[in-house]
């Protein structure tokens, strides 16, 4: 391929790819960066998918592409080709009207049903995270990658969790699910919050393709979890009606822990949630 890469999704996915293989094999961003003729600041903009100036991901020659592909032993064919479209990957609406942040494993697996014999959880700072015997779980704190600062990037996240299911893949076998717990907690704490809601346009299809490229395919489900203790947080700081409508129309399936604990979907987990609010 000779023509420059312009593909947003493609250009983070690559990102992401750089950032994961480089750390496998224990290279500096420096040294790469020395290795390849680019500098040590536009390479972390690469791996990151976001120019500062900007805001946009860089865009790379085919020439340095080439080179940081070669030099890694990275496919870019691969990287490149439209995302395995996450086919199959059910994007999930997990909306939390009750006052707990734990049970993820078991409100997983009433979701997927058999769908989903392995999980990744990224679990709420504000708990701790409760891993089972296919059920893997942490958290990310505040301060530390892939939330350095206060603003939500991201890539930063597609490769963080890239990075998490490497270290997972001897014990993931087949089907595996994602549940990313903290959603709501990171716009409450980040200086973009609308970011957090934004990213889900494209969320499945980026962390989908990271995924696969680790795994070997995308997961079955990808769920993400709001609290409604936290849109009530953020009441003075977001619209909460125009948010809540955004989540609706970029999820496949929507469901709703009520009070008690029981959990609804469809049409009536949306007025669930949109009486709350």
């Amino acid at each position: 391929m000779s023509e420059d890469i312009t593909e947003e999704d493609g250009l983070i996915a690559f990102g992401a790819a750089l950032r994961q293989r480089r750390k496998e094999r224990g290279l500096s961003l420096r040294r790469l960066a020395e290795a390849v003729g680019l500098s040590a600041s536009y390479l972390s903009a690469i791996e990151c998918g976001r120019n500062p100036t900007t805001g946009r991901p860089p865009q790379p020659s085919a020439t340095a592409v080439d080179r940081l592909c070669e030099t890694l032993g990275l496919d870019r064919a691969a990287i490149f080709a439209p995302a395995p479209a996450c086919a199959g990957c059910e994007h999930v609406l997990l909306y939390r009207l009750d006052a707990r942040r734990d049970g993820l494993e078991a409100l997983a697996r009433q979701l997927g049903g058999n769908r989903a014999a392995s999980w990744l959880c990224i679990v709420d700072p504000n708990t701790r995270p409760e891993p089972g015997a296919r059920f893997h779980a942490w958290t990310w704190p505040f301060r530390a990658e892939p939330y350095p600062d206060d603003y939500l990037e991201g890539p930063r996240i597609v490769a963080a969790l890239a990075g998490q299911a490497a270290r997972h893949k001897a014990e993931i076998d087949g089907s595996y699910g994602v549940i990313i717990a903290d959603c709501s907690s990171v716009m409450r704490w980040v200086a973009n919050p609308d970011a957090e809601v934004e990213f889900e346009d494209e969320w499945c299809a980026l962390s989908g393709t990271a995924l696969a490229g680790v795994l070997g395919q995308p997961p079955a489900l990808n769920i993400c979890v709001y609290h409604q203790r936290d849109f009530e947080g953020m009441a003075q700081r977001v619209d909460r009606l125009a948010l809540l409508l955004r989540l609706f129309e970029t999820h496949e399936r929507i469901a709703a822990v009520l009070a008690d604990g029981s959990v609804v979907e469809g049409p009536q987990a949306m007025r669930e949630i949109l009486r709350e609010n």
